[in-house]
């Protein structure tokens, strides 16, 4: 079989140098274009963590406002933080930026308004839009703890169920610990107990053993 041995190769190039040109000037071209778009992303990230910023600062303005009147109404008494954290999921969607502020914006809620509801779509959106597994399993099982503000345990289940499904080690004892605490809210003893259990058994002499043990006995009281 004939190879090419570097005299060769270079014999081809200059009987075929202007479709060598065209591939060489393709290649340019895309390298450039890559260096171009990696500019950019760069930027765009830097603009980001800056907006991020940015809002962090206005939140701390608002709530020196505020002072010590109690935040009941996010969109109204955060007006600017509420709005800049908007602007920046829509600006910088699919990156970082765009879903910490989606993140953030629905922790205020649940922190100030946790039982209207409005936290809901907006974890919702957390979830659709985490840039990772691990972004993603935060937001779950805060999707799940605002379900359970709302009294909807099943729906709070879900979500840990879906977050464990994930096979992420992070916050895994807490979050089971969870599952077996809403299991219990929801009625479901029998599944309670045996979550409970598991619980114990899998982070033996640990605090989270120690807390399922505690619910479990609180449970049957």
């Amino acid at each position: 079989m004939p190879t090419f041995s570097e005299s060769s190769l270079v014999d081809w190039i200059a009987q075929n140098k202007k479709a060598v040109g065209g591939v060489l000037g393709a290649l340019v071209l895309l390298l450039a274009v890559q260096a171009g778009w990696s500019a950019l992303h760069e930027k765009k990230l830097v603009a980001g963590a800056n907006a991020l910023h940015d809002a962090e600062e206005s939140l701390a303005k608002e709530l020196k406002i505020a002072g010590t009147t109690p935040i009941a109404d996010v969109d109204r008494q955060l007006t600017g933080t509420v709005t800049a954290l908007k602007k920046i999921t829509e600006e910088f969607s699919g990156i970082q930026a765009g879903w910490e502020a989606q993140f953030r914006l629905g922790d205020l809620y649940m922190k100030y308004e946790p039982r209207t509801g409005r936290a809901l779509p907006v974890l919702q959106a957390a979830v659709a839009a985490a840039p990772s597994t691990r972004e993603k399993l935060f937001a779950l099982y805060a999707l799940a703890y605002a379900f359970e503000k709302q009294g909807k345990f099943d729906e709070a289940v879900q979500q840990l169920d879906a977050a464990i499904q994930l096979g992420q080690p992070y916050l895994k004892a807490e979050i089971s610990l969870s599952r077996a605490r809403l299991l219990s809210r929801a009625g479901k003893t029998a599944e309670a107990d045996k979550a409970f259990d598991q619980v114990a058994r899998d982070f033996a002499n640990t605090d989270m053993a120690r807390k399922a043990d505690q619910w479990k006995a609180i449970r049957s009281l």
